[in-house]
């Protein structure tokens, strides 16, 4: 038998394959001249978000521009791309958010009205104009309106931003890094923004330790997810300067640094981590890009309580772990076995593919995306295109000609057929017989972005036939409040179904009936 490293060799020894290749790049799709201030270049681009803009069931695209690498510069325009459901796009960034032109890091989407479409916050990176919240009309197209001054009233000189029910009363929150005035370096933090249910934002003072000792510095991106499975939403931050930092919520969007449950990161920085369950043990590990020694990604495996071991010699073969200058992880699961794999986006090599064995142990998988010399700072990866095949799109920025790539999976590439998987439920344990109950549920499918893990749908089914819809909350949790929860034997199955129609139930009726 040949072994894994022998095959890489061999790999190596040959060249890269395009027939070998799981993505290749679709040139003509975002068209062109991409939109920016500089003459035949395209933007500045940090991040970039798959998202359903126009609530028709396909992915769309928007680019967060704007601004250099830890200096101003100039502004430049919401890059937003329509999908026609078959991978071909329209940039409509001007038509939809009325001409909006910033310096943007990151974007944050989500539905923080209620109204069942998405909206998007893009907050300012210098603090030299106000931060932007547009709300869409629902409209198709939609028209998106900047209620940023009324409904959240800031500047914000920000890495990062991440919409999450961090208070759990069923309604989006949000969090926003402030990475100081002199970033990297600066001591940086987050705030916590409250939702009032219809979209207005108010500042929770003391949300997050602010102490030189408790933060890191320029603060990059952020996760939330539940770090030690109390079914919350728990806060990472990643710091561009030292160590990047867990905070575990108190169940009410208080945060508490959680000292000593990361190792030491001795890579020079972390731009885009990820969270997924790599092992299948139940419970959410970490991925850091850089985090390692020299520039290599850093794999942390949760003990199961929100503490972290440093693994990533043992899970990851050296020689297969680039010392690449990365900027993002994603989590992915590519060969559609059930398990995450990885997707790393490199601002000095080649994106790179790690397969995952369906222990948590990993190994690249050459030549999976085309040889392109390009500075990628962020990816995102889902179905464009309809075959229930996983895409990318990345952000190009800092060097090169900065314009965004979109690739498409190959025939190499197997479709998509595995369904939605529940990592936990958990009851309300204050609500009574007769009273409106709320669970939460953990569930999780095969790409998870930074909105969500391409979920179309997580519902109960009751016995006599109507079903309840649960509501997004952030990292991999769902909720749902319902009187009919706990009322003996009426919930039938708990069901989710992914956007390729996938679909789990299992039946939940003995662990939310009350004895």
């Amino acid at each position: 038998m040949i072994s894994t490293a022998a095959m890489i060799a061999m790999a190596v020894a040959v060249g890269p394959s395009a027939g070998a290749q799981l993505f290749e790049e679709a040139p003509s799709a975002l068209p062109s001249p991409q939109p920016c201030a500089a003459s035949n270049e395209g933007c500045y681009s940090h991040y970039v978000l798959m998202v359903d803009l126009d609530n028709d069931g396909d992915q769309d695209l928007v680019f967060a521009n704007g601004g250099g690498y830890y200096q101003p510069g100039e502004t430049a325009p919401l890059a937003a791309y329509l999908n026609d459901g078959q991978g071909g796009f329209t940039e409509a960034g001007g038509a939809l958010f009325g001409g909006f032109s910033g310096r943007v890091r990151q974007i944050a989407a989500g539905d923080v009205d209620g109204d069942g479409d998405v909206d998007l916050y893009l907050p300012d990176a210098f603090g030299l104009q106000p931060d932007a919240l547009f709300i869409s009309n629902g409209a198709s197209p939609p028209v998106f309106r900047d209620l940023g001054q009324a409904r959240i009233g800031r500047s914000s000189r920000a890495g990062a931003t991440r919409f999450g029910d961090v208070d759990g009363d069923g309604d989006l929150d949000l969090v926003v890094t402030d990475w100081g005035d002199d970033p990297p370096s600066s001591a940086g933090t987050a705030a916590i923004l409250l939702n009032d249910g219809m979209g207005a934002f108010t500042e929770l003072s003391g949300g997050v330790p602010t102490t030189t000792d408790d933060v890191g510095t320029g603060p990059i991106d952020i996760d939330l997810f539940d770090a030690d499975q109390d079914f919350d939403l728990d806060l990472l931050l990643a710091s561009r300067s030292g160590d990047s930092l867990l905070f575990i919520n108190r169940g009410d969007g208080r945060f508490d640094f959680a000292d000593g449950a990361l190792p030491g990161q001795p890579g020079p920085y972390v731009y885009g981590p990820a969270v997924c369950d790599i092992d299948g043990d139940g419970d959410l590990d970490l991925w850091l890009d850089n985090g390692s020694a020299n520039r290599r990604a850093q794999l942390l495996v949760n003990s199961g309580d929100g503490q972290f071991i440093d693994e990533t010699e043992l899970r990851i073969p050296k020689p297969q772990n680039s010392r690449a200058d990365d900027n993002r992880v994603q989590c992915v699961d590519v060969d559609h076995d059930g398990d995450f794999d990885v997707v790393i986006a490199s601002l000095s090599g080649n994106e790179r593919v790690l397969i995952n064995d369906s222990a948590g142990y990993f190994n690249l998988r050459p030549w999976s995306f085309p040889k392109i010399s390009d500075a990628s700072l962020g990816i995102d990866l889902g179905d464009l295109d309809g075959d229930h095949k996983l895409d990318a799109v990345t952000a190009q920025g800092e060097n090169g000609s900065y314009l965004n790539r979109v690739y498409l999976g190959t025939a190499r590439q197997v479709a998509d057929t595995y369904a939605p998987t529940f990592r936990g439920l958990h009851l309300n344990s204050s609500a009574a017989p007769g009273g409106v109950s709320s669970i939460t549920i953990a569930v999780s499918d095969g790409a998870i972005t930074d909105i969500g893990a391409g979920i179309a749908r997580v519902f109960l089914v009751f016995d006599d036939g109507d079903q309840l819809d649960a509501t997004f909350m952030g990292g991999d949790l769902y909720q749902l409040r319902s009187a009919r929860i706990g009322s003996g034997t009426s919930v039938a199955a708990l069901c989710a179904i992914d956007r390729a129609g996938n679909e789990r139930c299992q039946d939940v009726s003995p662990t939310l009936a009350y004895p």
